[in-house]
C-alpha cells in the first residue's frame, strides 16, 4: 500500500485539504502529441493496449508533464468482452466494434467464461506502471459497469441511442440479468488482480448509465455496480482499495447513486445541483469541469475552476478533475495552466 503521504489518498479518505488533488479523466491521450507519436505505430488501439511497456509509458506521460497527483493505467474498458470471445477491434473513425457481439439469448448462455489470466497483459501494465511511479504517486486501476460493458457487447459498437440493447434486454430479461452477473464476476476478479499487481485506487466506469430512466438505472447498473463494489469491501486483497464511480449523466440523483457504497462519487460535468449537507462525511466528490471550457479562454477557464473550487473549499474529500474525459482537440498548454491554477488559488 502507497504511503499516505498521498494528497489523493487523503482525500478519498475525506480528508478537508487546502489544495485539491489533481487528475484527470483521459488524461493520457490524443490531446498529447507524445501519445500520437506512439499511437500511429499501431493500427488497432487495443493491440496497443496489449504492449505493457507501451501502456507504461503512455501512462506516464501526463505526469511528467503536468506533475498530476495520480496515474491511471492506460488500457480500455473493453479488454473483458474481448477476453470472453466478442472479438473487439477498433477501426478509424468508427470506434469500437465487435466481430462475435451478443444478438441472441443463447449467446449470453454460449459466452466464454472470464479467464483472468487472458488479460495478463494489464496487470503486467499495472506492475510496470507502478514500478516506475514515485514512491507518493498512485495508480488507479479501472474497469468498465457491467451495464455499460453489456451495452457494448450487446450493440456491438458505440450508438447515440443503444437501441437494439434497450430492445434486447426488455425482451429478454433473463438473459440480461445472466449476462450482467457474469459481467460483475468478470469485473471483480479483474479489478483483484490489478489490485494484486499494485493498483492503489478502483475507478468504475458507467459510461453509458445515461440511456437508461432512473428506474432502470436502479435495476440494471446500479444494482450490479452495487454488488461489484461489495464484492470488493468483503474481499482481504481488495477491502482497504477505495472505491471510484463516475455515472456518465445519469437520471437518479446523488443520494440513490451513494448507495452503491462507492468511496468517492465522480461527478459529470452537468452534475451540479449537489446538496453537500447529504453527502460530507459520506462519500468523497471528483470532478466536474465541462471539459469544454478547456477550449475557451484563460479568464474563462479560471472563471469557471475559481466556481468549482470555492464550491468544494471546505469538502471532507475533494478531488479536482474533469467532468468527462479529456478531448482529442484541447491543447496541453490549457491542461497545464489549469493545473497551475489549481495549485496556485
Amino acid at each position: 500500500m502507497i504511503k499516505t503521504e498521498s494528497i489523493f489518498l487523503k482525500a478519498l479518505n475525506k480528508e478537508i485539504l487546502p489544495i485539491p488533488p489533481i487528475w484527470y479523466m483521459r488524461q493520457a491521450g490524443r490531446y498529447m502529441p507524445e501519445y500520437r507519436a506512439v499511437r500511429k505505430n499501431f493500427k488497432n488501439f487495443l493491440d496497443m493496449c496489449k504492449e505493457p511497456e507501451v501502456c507504461c509509458e503512455l501512462a506516464l506521460q501526463p505526469i511528467d508533464a503536468f506533475e498530476l497527483d495520480s496515474a491511471i493505467l492506460f488500457s480500455d474498458i473493453l479488454t473483458i468482452p474481448d477476453a470472453m470471445g466478442l472479438d473487439v477491434n477498433f477501426l478509424e473513425g468508427e470506434g469500437p466494434v465487435f466481430g462475435n457481439p451478443i444478438k441472441t439469448p443463447q449467446d449470453v448462455i454460449d459466452i466464454e467464461d472470464f479467464d483472468t489470466e487472458s488479460l495478463s497483459y494489464v496487470y503486467k501494465a499495472v506492475s510496470n506502471i507502478k514500478n516506475a511511479l514515485p514512491s507518493h504517486i498512485p495508480l488507479i486501476g479501472f474497469c468498465g459497469s457491467p451495464w455499460t460493458l453489456a451495452a457494448y457487447s450487446i450493440e456491438g459498437r458505440s450508438s447515440k441511442d443503444f437501441l437494439f440493447t434497450r430492445n434486447f434486454i426488455k425482451e429478454n430479461n433473463v438473459e440480461a440479468h445472466i449476462f450482467l452477473e457474469k459481467l460483475t464476476f468478470a469485473c471483480f476478479a479483474y479489478l483483484k488482480r490489478q489490485v494484486e499487481a499494485g493498483a492503489d485506487v478502483i475507478q468504475i466506469f458507467d459510461s453509458w448509465a445515461n440511456l437508461l430512466s432512473e428506474e432502470e438505472y436502479k435495476i440494471y447498473s446500479l444494482s450490479y455496480i452495487t454488488n461489484l463494489v461489495s464484492l470488493l469491501k468483503n474481499d482481504p486483497a481488495t477491502e482497504n482499495i477505495p472505491v471510484i464511480l463516475f455515472s456518465r449523466e445519469p437520471k437518479a440523483k446523488l443520494p440513490t447513486i451513494m448507495t452503491s457504497n462507492s468511496d468517492c462519487l465522480s461527478l459529470y460535468w452537468s452534475m451540479n445541483d449537489i446538496d453537500l449537507e447529504q453527502t460530507a462525511d459520506k462519500v468523497a466528490i471528483q470532478g466536474n469541469l465541462n471539459p469544454e471550457i478547456l477550449l475557451e479562454s484563460n479568464d474563462v477557464i479560471k472563471k469557471e475552476t475559481l466556481k468549482i473550487l470555492q464550491k468544494y473549499k471546505n469538502y471532507p474529500g475533494y478531488v479536482f478533475n474533469l467532468g468527462h474525459g479529456i478531448t482529442p482537440n484541447i491543447n496541453p498548454e490549457k491542461i497545464k495552466y489549469l493545473t497551475d491554477l489549481i495549485r496556485s488559488t
